[in-house]
Protein backbone atom coordinates (compact mmCIF):
# COMPACT_ATOMS: atom_id res chain seq x y z
CA UNK A 1 0.00 0.00 0.00
CA UNK A 2 2.99 2.60 1.11
CA UNK A 3 5.03 1.68 -2.59
CA UNK A 4 1.46 2.28 -4.42
CA UNK A 5 1.05 5.54 -2.73
CA UNK A 6 4.97 6.33 -3.17
CA UNK A 7 4.86 5.04 -7.02
CA UNK A 8 1.63 7.30 -7.10
CA UNK A 9 3.39 10.56 -5.87
CA UNK A 10 6.75 10.12 -7.57
CA UNK A 11 5.88 8.86 -11.18
CA UNK A 12 4.45 12.66 -11.76
CA UNK A 13 7.19 14.27 -10.41
CA UNK A 14 9.85 12.10 -12.26
CA UNK A 15 7.92 12.65 -15.83
CA UNK A 16 7.49 16.43 -14.74
CA UNK A 17 11.68 16.67 -14.55
CA UNK A 18 12.15 14.64 -17.59
CA UNK A 19 9.99 16.38 -19.75
CA UNK A 20 11.70 19.83 -18.17
CA UNK A 21 15.25 18.65 -19.09
CA UNK A 22 14.03 17.43 -22.27
CA UNK A 23 13.15 20.58 -23.02
CA UNK A 24 15.85 22.73 -22.41
CA UNK A 25 18.13 20.25 -24.12
CA UNK A 26 16.27 21.22 -26.77
CA UNK A 27 16.12 24.89 -26.42
CA UNK A 28 20.11 24.70 -25.74
CA UNK A 29 20.40 23.10 -29.41
CA UNK A 30 18.35 25.78 -30.74
CA UNK A 31 20.08 27.95 -28.80
CA UNK A 32 23.19 26.51 -30.75
CA UNK A 33 22.32 26.73 -33.94
CA UNK A 34 21.14 30.30 -34.37
CA UNK A 35 24.11 31.72 -32.75
CA UNK A 36 26.88 29.36 -34.50
CA UNK A 37 25.12 30.52 -38.14
CA UNK A 38 24.97 34.57 -36.87
CA UNK A 39 28.35 33.86 -35.99
CA UNK A 40 29.49 32.18 -38.87
CA UNK A 41 28.17 34.96 -41.20
CA UNK A 42 29.47 37.81 -39.24
CA UNK A 43 32.89 36.22 -40.29
CA UNK A 44 32.54 35.53 -44.32
CA UNK A 45 31.14 38.97 -44.36
CA UNK A 46 34.31 40.25 -42.85
CA UNK A 47 36.38 38.25 -45.01
CA UNK A 48 34.64 39.55 -47.98
CA UNK A 49 32.80 38.05 -51.49
CA UNK A 50 33.31 34.70 -52.12
CA UNK A 51 34.04 33.34 -48.61
CA UNK A 52 32.69 30.42 -47.24
CA UNK A 53 32.32 28.22 -43.75
CA UNK A 54 30.70 25.11 -42.95
CA UNK A 55 29.03 25.06 -39.47
CA UNK A 56 28.30 21.67 -38.16
CA UNK A 57 24.40 22.18 -36.27
CA UNK A 58 21.51 20.24 -34.52
CA UNK A 59 18.12 21.17 -35.26
CA UNK A 60 16.48 19.57 -32.36
CA UNK A 61 12.45 17.99 -32.36
CA UNK A 62 10.04 20.27 -32.41
CA UNK A 63 11.10 22.84 -34.89
CA UNK A 64 7.66 24.44 -36.13
CA UNK A 65 8.65 26.72 -38.41
CA UNK A 66 12.82 28.86 -39.38
CA UNK A 67 13.67 32.09 -41.36
CA UNK A 68 16.72 33.72 -42.13
CA UNK A 69 16.17 36.88 -43.40
CA UNK A 70 17.93 40.72 -42.91
CA UNK A 71 20.38 40.29 -39.27
CA UNK A 72 17.94 37.21 -37.99
CA UNK A 73 18.27 33.41 -38.18
CA UNK A 74 15.18 32.26 -36.04
CA UNK A 75 13.95 29.05 -35.49
CA UNK A 76 9.77 28.66 -34.13
CA UNK A 77 9.37 25.79 -31.36
CA UNK A 78 6.52 24.05 -29.51
CA UNK A 79 7.72 23.79 -26.12
CA UNK A 80 5.11 21.40 -23.99
CA UNK A 81 2.30 23.23 -26.34
CA UNK A 82 3.60 26.76 -25.99
CA UNK A 83 5.40 28.74 -28.83
CA UNK A 84 8.57 30.05 -28.77
CA UNK A 85 11.11 31.94 -31.13
CA UNK A 86 14.81 31.28 -30.85
CA UNK A 87 16.73 34.20 -32.63
CA UNK A 88 20.52 34.87 -33.44
CA UNK A 89 21.69 38.35 -34.37
CA UNK A 90 24.25 39.01 -37.49
CA UNK A 91 25.89 42.31 -38.15
CA UNK A 92 24.95 40.95 -42.21
CA UNK A 93 22.12 40.97 -44.18
CA UNK A 94 21.35 37.27 -44.50
CA UNK A 95 18.96 35.10 -46.64
CA UNK A 96 18.32 31.53 -46.95
CA UNK A 97 16.53 28.76 -45.47
CA UNK A 98 17.43 25.88 -42.34
CA UNK A 99 16.81 22.16 -42.65
CA UNK A 100 13.10 21.28 -41.35
CA UNK A 101 13.82 18.13 -40.08
CA UNK A 102 15.39 17.34 -37.02
CA UNK A 103 18.85 16.32 -37.49
CA UNK A 104 22.79 17.13 -37.62
CA UNK A 105 23.39 19.19 -40.59
CA UNK A 106 26.62 20.80 -41.87
CA UNK A 107 25.24 23.69 -43.44
CA UNK A 108 27.34 26.14 -45.78
CA UNK A 109 27.55 30.03 -45.03
CA UNK A 110 28.73 32.22 -47.90
CA UNK A 111 29.39 35.65 -49.01
CA UNK A 112 28.10 36.59 -52.16
CA UNK A 113 29.06 39.44 -54.40
CA UNK A 114 25.82 41.02 -53.87
CA UNK A 115 27.02 41.45 -50.52
CA UNK A 116 24.51 39.22 -48.94
CA UNK A 117 25.89 36.42 -47.02
CA UNK A 118 23.94 33.27 -47.75
CA UNK A 119 22.88 30.34 -45.33
CA UNK A 120 22.03 27.13 -46.80
CA UNK A 121 22.86 26.07 -50.61
CA UNK A 122 21.63 29.24 -52.54
CA UNK A 123 19.51 26.77 -55.09
CA UNK A 124 16.42 28.05 -54.45
CA UNK A 125 14.38 28.55 -57.34
CA UNK A 126 11.06 28.86 -56.28
CA UNK A 127 8.79 31.61 -56.43
CA UNK A 128 7.33 33.14 -53.33
CA UNK A 129 3.44 32.73 -52.47
CA UNK A 130 0.74 34.76 -51.05
CA UNK A 131 -0.82 32.82 -48.33
CA UNK A 132 -3.43 36.01 -47.05
CA UNK A 133 -4.73 39.03 -48.32
CA UNK A 134 -6.63 41.50 -46.44
CA UNK A 135 -9.32 42.77 -46.87
CA UNK A 136 -11.49 40.51 -48.60
CA UNK A 137 -15.34 40.21 -49.45
CA UNK A 138 -17.61 42.82 -48.20
CA UNK A 139 -16.35 44.73 -45.75
CA UNK A 140 -17.90 47.84 -44.04
CA UNK A 141 -15.30 50.55 -42.98
CA UNK A 142 -13.60 52.67 -45.70
CA UNK A 143 -10.24 53.40 -43.65
CA UNK A 144 -8.25 50.47 -46.09
CA UNK A 145 -4.62 49.29 -45.10
CA UNK A 146 -3.75 46.23 -47.44
CA UNK A 147 -2.04 43.60 -46.05
CA UNK A 148 -0.47 40.35 -47.42
CA UNK A 149 1.28 37.60 -45.81
CA UNK A 150 3.71 35.69 -47.84
CA UNK A 151 5.01 31.85 -47.62
CA UNK A 152 8.89 33.19 -46.65
CA UNK A 153 10.88 36.31 -46.96
CA UNK A 154 9.70 38.74 -49.38
CA UNK A 155 9.27 42.12 -51.03
CA UNK A 156 5.56 43.27 -52.46
CA UNK A 157 4.17 45.19 -55.12
CA UNK A 158 0.53 46.13 -55.65
CA UNK A 159 -1.29 48.18 -58.43
CA UNK A 160 -4.90 48.51 -59.20
CA UNK A 161 -3.80 46.95 -62.82
CA UNK A 162 -2.47 43.57 -63.23
CA UNK A 163 1.55 43.66 -64.70
CA UNK A 164 4.85 42.36 -63.87
CA UNK A 165 6.53 43.14 -60.30
CA UNK A 166 9.09 45.11 -62.02
CA UNK A 167 6.20 47.71 -63.68
CA UNK A 168 3.98 47.66 -60.40
CA UNK A 169 4.85 51.46 -59.15
CA UNK A 170 3.22 50.78 -55.52
CA UNK A 171 5.44 49.08 -52.41
CA UNK A 172 4.16 47.30 -49.32
CA UNK A 173 6.31 47.93 -46.87
CA UNK A 174 8.16 45.14 -45.17
CA UNK A 175 10.98 42.41 -45.70
CA UNK A 176 9.44 39.41 -44.03
CA UNK A 177 6.92 37.60 -44.67
CA UNK A 178 4.19 40.69 -43.59
CA UNK A 179 3.95 43.14 -46.07
CA UNK A 180 1.32 46.42 -45.98
CA UNK A 181 0.77 49.72 -47.20
CA UNK A 182 -2.28 52.33 -45.93
CA UNK A 183 -4.43 53.43 -48.90
CA UNK A 184 -6.52 56.13 -46.68
CA UNK A 185 -10.34 56.85 -47.11
CA UNK A 186 -11.75 54.94 -50.44
CA UNK A 187 -15.27 55.33 -51.57
CA UNK A 188 -17.82 52.95 -51.32
CA UNK A 189 -17.96 49.99 -54.05
CA UNK A 190 -16.10 47.43 -55.57
CA UNK A 191 -12.09 47.76 -55.13
CA UNK A 192 -9.67 45.62 -56.88
CA UNK A 193 -6.31 45.09 -56.81
CA UNK A 194 -2.94 43.25 -57.98
CA UNK A 195 0.20 42.24 -55.94
CA UNK A 196 3.01 40.26 -56.66
CA UNK A 197 6.60 39.40 -54.70
CA UNK A 198 9.98 38.54 -55.02
CA UNK A 199 12.34 36.53 -52.99
CA UNK A 200 15.69 37.12 -51.73
CA UNK A 201 16.82 34.88 -54.15
CA UNK A 202 15.47 36.80 -57.30
CA UNK A 203 12.57 34.39 -57.81
CA UNK A 204 9.33 36.50 -59.23
CA UNK A 205 5.66 35.58 -58.81
CA UNK A 206 4.35 34.83 -62.26
CA UNK A 207 0.97 35.53 -61.49
CA UNK A 208 -0.55 38.24 -59.29
CA UNK A 209 -2.71 37.47 -55.91
CA UNK A 210 -5.70 39.32 -56.28
CA UNK A 211 -7.12 41.46 -53.56
CA UNK A 212 -10.75 41.87 -54.18
CA UNK A 213 -13.33 43.91 -51.57
CA UNK A 214 -16.25 45.95 -51.82
CA UNK A 215 -17.21 48.86 -49.25
CA UNK A 216 -20.32 48.64 -47.99
CA UNK A 217 -20.89 51.11 -44.72
CA UNK A 218 -24.73 49.99 -44.64
CA UNK A 219 -24.18 46.65 -43.99
CA UNK A 220 -25.84 44.58 -40.92
CA UNK A 221 -23.60 43.35 -38.51
CA UNK A 222 -23.65 39.67 -39.67
CA UNK A 223 -24.56 39.51 -42.93
CA UNK A 224 -22.48 37.23 -45.22
CA UNK A 225 -20.23 38.86 -47.45
CA UNK A 226 -19.34 37.53 -51.15
CA UNK A 227 -18.70 33.94 -52.14
CA UNK A 228 -15.74 33.77 -49.85
CA UNK A 229 -18.55 33.60 -47.27
CA UNK A 230 -16.45 35.49 -45.21
CA UNK A 231 -18.55 37.12 -42.33
CA UNK A 232 -18.54 41.06 -41.36
CA UNK A 233 -18.49 41.48 -37.60
CA UNK A 234 -17.08 44.71 -35.85
CA UNK A 235 -15.72 43.20 -32.36
CA UNK A 236 -12.08 43.73 -31.80
CA UNK A 237 -9.97 40.41 -30.20
CA UNK A 238 -9.81 40.43 -26.81
CA UNK A 239 -6.20 40.41 -25.00
CA UNK A 240 -5.02 38.81 -22.06
CA UNK A 241 -1.83 39.33 -20.77
CA UNK A 242 -0.28 36.75 -19.40
CA UNK A 243 3.64 36.91 -18.82
CA UNK A 244 5.75 39.13 -17.51
CA UNK A 245 3.43 40.37 -14.24
CA UNK A 246 2.82 43.88 -13.90
CA UNK A 247 5.79 45.25 -11.84
CA UNK A 248 8.44 42.61 -13.36
CA UNK A 249 11.86 43.59 -13.13
CA UNK A 250 14.24 41.78 -15.84
CA UNK A 251 17.77 41.81 -14.95
CA UNK A 252 19.09 40.48 -18.81
CA UNK A 253 17.69 42.73 -21.42
CA UNK A 254 15.73 39.85 -22.80
CA UNK A 255 11.69 39.25 -22.30
CA UNK A 256 9.72 36.63 -23.27
CA UNK A 257 5.73 38.47 -23.59
CA UNK A 258 3.05 35.99 -23.25
CA UNK A 259 -0.76 36.70 -23.75
CA UNK A 260 -4.18 35.03 -25.00
CA UNK A 261 -6.22 36.62 -27.56
CA UNK A 262 -9.93 35.56 -28.53
CA UNK A 263 -11.79 37.04 -31.37
CA UNK A 264 -15.02 35.77 -33.80
CA UNK A 265 -13.07 36.50 -37.14
CA UNK A 266 -8.64 35.45 -38.06
CA UNK A 267 -6.27 37.49 -36.13
CA UNK A 268 -4.19 39.23 -38.41
CA UNK A 269 -1.03 40.40 -36.68
CA UNK A 270 -0.09 41.19 -33.04
CA UNK A 271 2.31 44.16 -32.20
CA UNK A 272 4.64 44.88 -28.91
CA UNK A 273 3.79 48.39 -27.52
CA UNK A 274 6.20 49.28 -25.47
CA UNK A 275 6.11 53.58 -24.37
CA UNK A 276 4.06 53.81 -27.23
CA UNK A 277 6.39 52.48 -29.83
CA UNK A 278 5.87 49.82 -31.76
CA UNK A 279 8.40 47.09 -31.04
CA UNK A 280 7.62 43.68 -32.81
CA UNK A 281 5.28 42.79 -34.64
CA UNK A 282 3.99 39.31 -34.99
CA UNK A 283 2.01 37.40 -38.07
CA UNK A 284 1.44 33.76 -36.67
CA UNK A 285 -1.28 34.10 -33.94
CA UNK A 286 -3.01 31.46 -32.20
CA UNK A 287 -6.59 32.17 -30.59
CA UNK A 288 -5.95 28.26 -29.03
CA UNK A 289 -2.69 28.27 -27.67
CA UNK A 290 -0.65 31.04 -25.33
CA UNK A 291 1.13 33.91 -28.49
CA UNK A 292 4.87 34.56 -27.28
CA UNK A 293 6.80 37.15 -28.55
CA UNK A 294 10.32 37.94 -27.35
CA UNK A 295 12.59 41.07 -27.48
CA UNK A 296 16.21 41.48 -27.26
CA UNK A 297 18.25 44.14 -26.61
CA UNK A 298 16.28 46.21 -24.08
CA UNK A 299 18.03 48.59 -22.23
CA UNK A 300 18.43 49.98 -18.63
CA UNK A 301 14.81 51.99 -17.66
CA UNK A 302 11.34 51.91 -16.90
CA UNK A 303 8.73 51.15 -19.89
CA UNK A 304 5.13 50.47 -19.84
CA UNK A 305 4.08 47.71 -22.11
CA UNK A 306 1.00 46.69 -23.80
CA UNK A 307 -0.21 43.91 -26.63
CA UNK A 308 -2.57 45.62 -30.08
CA UNK A 309 -4.29 42.61 -31.62
CA UNK A 310 -6.11 43.28 -35.47
CA UNK A 311 -8.56 41.18 -36.93
CA UNK A 312 -9.49 40.27 -40.64
CA UNK A 313 -11.70 43.07 -40.45
CA UNK A 314 -9.30 45.91 -39.23
CA UNK A 315 -10.76 45.76 -35.97
CA UNK A 316 -7.92 46.52 -33.37
CA UNK A 317 -8.18 45.43 -30.18
CA UNK A 318 -5.63 46.74 -27.28
CA UNK A 319 -4.52 44.80 -23.56
CA UNK A 320 -4.67 46.69 -20.28
CA UNK A 321 -0.92 47.90 -19.90
CA UNK A 322 1.55 46.44 -17.71
CA UNK A 323 5.12 47.99 -15.76
CA UNK A 324 8.38 46.38 -16.58
CA UNK A 325 11.42 47.19 -15.39
CA UNK A 326 15.34 46.56 -17.22
CA UNK A 327 17.92 46.32 -14.98
CA UNK A 328 20.56 45.58 -17.28
CA UNK A 329 22.08 48.28 -19.42
CA UNK A 330 22.83 47.35 -22.57
CA UNK A 331 27.00 47.84 -23.65
CA UNK A 332 27.26 50.66 -25.67
CA UNK A 333 31.01 51.35 -25.09
CA UNK A 334 33.56 50.43 -28.74
CA UNK A 335 36.45 48.44 -27.92
CA UNK A 336 39.61 50.35 -28.01
CA UNK A 337 42.30 49.26 -30.46
CA UNK A 338 46.45 49.80 -30.83
CA UNK A 339 47.99 49.47 -33.54
CA UNK A 340 52.11 48.16 -32.53
CA UNK A 341 53.75 47.12 -35.95
CA UNK A 342 54.63 47.75 -38.16
CA UNK A 343 55.17 51.13 -37.49
CA UNK A 344 53.79 53.91 -39.90
CA UNK A 345 55.27 54.63 -42.89
CA UNK A 346 57.45 51.69 -42.60
CA UNK A 347 59.48 50.36 -45.88
CA UNK A 348 59.56 46.40 -45.91
CA UNK A 349 62.09 44.93 -48.15
CA UNK A 350 60.37 41.55 -47.75
CA UNK A 351 56.43 40.28 -48.87
CA UNK A 352 55.59 38.73 -45.69
CA UNK A 353 54.22 41.28 -43.66
CA UNK A 354 52.96 40.37 -40.03
CA UNK A 355 50.53 43.08 -38.39
CA UNK A 356 49.99 43.08 -34.96
CA UNK A 357 47.78 44.83 -32.42
CA UNK A 358 46.57 45.39 -28.77
CA UNK A 359 42.58 45.58 -28.42
CA UNK A 360 41.02 45.93 -25.14
CA UNK A 361 36.91 46.53 -24.36
CA UNK A 362 35.76 47.79 -21.13
CA UNK A 363 32.59 46.06 -21.11
CA UNK A 364 32.27 42.59 -23.14
CA UNK A 365 34.67 40.43 -24.28
CA UNK A 366 36.22 41.14 -27.76
CA UNK A 367 34.43 38.83 -31.33
CA UNK A 368 36.65 39.09 -33.35
CA UNK A 369 39.24 42.02 -35.34
CA UNK A 370 39.51 42.93 -38.57
CA UNK A 371 42.91 43.62 -40.39
CA UNK A 372 41.39 46.40 -43.48
CA UNK A 373 44.06 46.75 -46.33
CA UNK A 374 44.10 48.53 -49.18
CA UNK A 375 47.08 49.02 -51.98
CA UNK A 376 47.59 50.60 -55.19
CA UNK A 377 50.15 48.12 -56.73
CA UNK A 378 53.11 48.96 -58.96
CA UNK A 379 51.49 47.51 -62.15
CA UNK A 380 48.40 49.49 -62.14
CA UNK A 381 45.12 48.58 -60.14
CA UNK A 382 43.97 48.47 -56.90
CA UNK A 383 43.44 45.82 -54.23
CA UNK A 384 41.69 45.29 -50.46
CA UNK A 385 41.62 42.62 -48.02
CA UNK A 386 39.70 42.58 -44.59
CA UNK A 387 41.15 39.64 -42.68
CA UNK A 388 39.08 38.18 -40.08
CA UNK A 389 41.27 37.67 -36.74
CA UNK A 390 38.11 35.47 -34.62
CA UNK A 391 40.17 34.59 -31.44
CA UNK A 392 41.39 37.50 -29.64
CA UNK A 393 42.75 37.70 -26.13
CA UNK A 394 42.55 41.19 -24.70
CA UNK A 395 45.36 42.97 -23.66
CA UNK A 396 47.71 41.17 -25.02
CA UNK A 397 49.57 41.38 -28.72
CA UNK A 398 47.59 40.04 -31.62
CA UNK A 399 48.58 39.34 -34.91
CA UNK A 400 47.69 38.18 -38.58
CA UNK A 401 50.46 37.88 -40.80
CA UNK A 402 49.73 38.05 -44.64
CA UNK A 403 51.65 37.95 -47.59
CA UNK A 404 51.36 40.80 -49.90
CA UNK A 405 52.21 42.60 -53.59
CA UNK A 406 54.75 45.09 -54.65
CA UNK A 407 52.74 48.35 -53.48
CA UNK A 408 51.72 51.43 -51.51
CA UNK A 409 49.51 50.42 -48.33
CA UNK A 410 47.28 51.80 -45.71
CA UNK A 411 46.05 49.40 -43.17
CA UNK A 412 43.86 50.11 -40.22
CA UNK A 413 42.51 47.54 -37.41
CA UNK A 414 38.72 46.95 -36.29
CA UNK A 415 37.44 45.38 -33.45
CA UNK A 416 33.97 43.94 -32.76
CA UNK A 417 32.81 43.21 -28.96
CA UNK A 418 30.25 40.29 -28.41
CA UNK A 419 27.71 42.22 -27.27
CA UNK A 420 24.07 42.86 -28.24
CA UNK A 421 24.94 45.79 -30.06
CA UNK A 422 27.69 44.58 -31.56
CA UNK A 423 29.84 47.87 -30.77
CA UNK A 424 33.25 47.64 -33.21
CA UNK A 425 35.87 49.96 -32.53
CA UNK A 426 38.78 51.17 -34.42
CA UNK A 427 42.29 52.01 -34.89
CA UNK A 428 44.36 54.86 -36.49
CA UNK A 429 45.34 54.19 -39.90
CA UNK A 430 48.48 53.90 -41.03
CA UNK A 431 50.85 53.64 -44.16
CA UNK A 432 53.04 50.68 -45.66
CA UNK A 433 55.54 50.53 -48.71
CA UNK A 434 56.03 46.38 -49.71
CA UNK A 435 58.75 46.45 -52.54
CA UNK A 436 58.71 43.47 -53.56
CA UNK A 437 55.81 41.01 -55.14
CA UNK A 438 54.86 37.88 -52.37
CA UNK A 439 56.36 34.72 -54.25
CA UNK A 440 60.09 36.31 -55.26
CA UNK A 441 62.86 35.97 -53.94
CA UNK A 442 64.60 37.45 -50.89
CA UNK A 443 67.41 37.38 -48.81
CA UNK A 444 67.65 38.09 -45.25
CA UNK A 445 71.06 39.77 -44.37
CA UNK A 446 70.85 41.85 -41.21
CA UNK A 447 69.32 42.58 -37.75
CA UNK A 448 67.27 44.89 -39.20
CA UNK A 449 65.59 42.45 -42.10
CA UNK A 450 65.30 39.74 -39.46
CA UNK A 451 63.69 41.94 -37.18
CA UNK A 452 61.13 43.18 -40.30
CA UNK A 453 60.56 39.47 -41.31
CA UNK A 454 58.96 39.10 -37.80
CA UNK A 455 56.77 41.82 -38.26
CA UNK A 456 58.77 44.46 -35.62
CA UNK A 457 60.00 47.94 -37.22
CA UNK A 458 64.01 47.76 -36.95
CA UNK A 459 67.04 45.75 -35.03
CA UNK A 460 70.31 45.92 -33.42
CA UNK A 461 72.79 44.04 -31.60
CA UNK A 462 72.96 44.14 -28.17
CA UNK A 463 74.49 43.06 -25.38
CA UNK A 464 71.90 43.63 -22.37
CA UNK A 465 70.19 41.11 -21.31
CA UNK A 466 67.52 42.70 -19.70
CA UNK A 467 66.68 44.89 -22.75
CA UNK A 468 66.03 41.61 -24.55
CA UNK A 469 64.52 39.73 -21.90
CA UNK A 470 61.00 38.59 -22.58
CA UNK A 471 58.38 41.14 -21.15
CA UNK A 472 60.87 43.84 -20.33
CA UNK A 473 59.30 46.96 -19.07
CA UNK A 474 55.91 46.16 -20.14
CA UNK A 475 53.96 47.90 -21.92
CA UNK A 476 56.67 48.59 -24.39
CA UNK A 477 57.84 52.50 -24.31
CA UNK A 478 60.87 54.47 -25.39
CA UNK A 479 61.08 55.72 -21.68
CA UNK A 480 61.39 51.58 -20.59
CA UNK A 481 64.29 51.51 -23.74
CA UNK A 482 63.23 47.97 -24.16
CA UNK A 483 63.08 45.20 -26.95
CA UNK A 484 60.92 42.65 -28.31
CA UNK A 485 63.03 39.97 -26.11
CA UNK A 486 60.92 37.20 -27.66
CA UNK A 487 62.21 37.69 -31.11
CA UNK A 488 65.80 37.08 -30.73
CA UNK A 489 68.57 35.82 -33.02
CA UNK A 490 71.88 35.19 -33.02
CA UNK A 491 72.81 34.94 -36.70
CA UNK A 492 73.18 38.66 -37.57
CA UNK A 493 75.06 39.90 -34.31
CA UNK A 494 79.11 39.02 -35.27
CA UNK A 495 82.23 39.35 -33.10
CA UNK A 496 82.88 43.01 -31.59
CA UNK A 497 81.70 43.81 -27.67
CA UNK A 498 78.57 43.39 -28.25
CA UNK A 499 76.82 39.47 -27.40
CA UNK A 500 75.36 38.14 -30.36
CA UNK A 501 71.56 38.25 -29.89
CA UNK A 502 69.64 40.35 -32.11
CA UNK A 503 66.95 42.69 -30.51
CA UNK A 504 64.10 44.05 -32.62
CA UNK A 505 62.41 47.06 -31.29
CA UNK A 506 58.55 47.82 -31.36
Amino acid sequence: MVVGILLVIMVPIFYYAVTESTSQIRINQAEDTVNSLAKAADSVYALGPGSRDYVVVTIPSGVTGSYVNESEVLLAMDISGTSIDIIGYSRARMVGKLPAEAGSYQIPVEMLESGIVQIGEGNDTLPPSIIYAYPSGRITFSDITLKVNTNEPASCRYDDIDMAYETMQQHLQGSLMSHESYLGTLSEGNHVYYARCKDSAGNLMTGSSVINFTINTTVISGQTGNATNDTVEHNPPIITLVSPADGYIDNEGIVLFRFDVSDESVVAFCELIMNDAIKTTATSISKIQTNNITKSGLDYGSYNWSINCTDQYGNKGTSSRRAITINYTQDHDAPIVFLMAPADNTIRNYWLIRFSYNASDATSAISYCTLHMNGTLDTGGTISWNVVDDIVAENNAESITIPLFRANYTWMMSCTDNSYNANEGYSETRSLRVNITAGEDAFVNSCAGWCGLQGLSTGRCDNSETRCANDCGLPYSSNHNCYAGSSVSAQYCLGGSESDTCCCIL
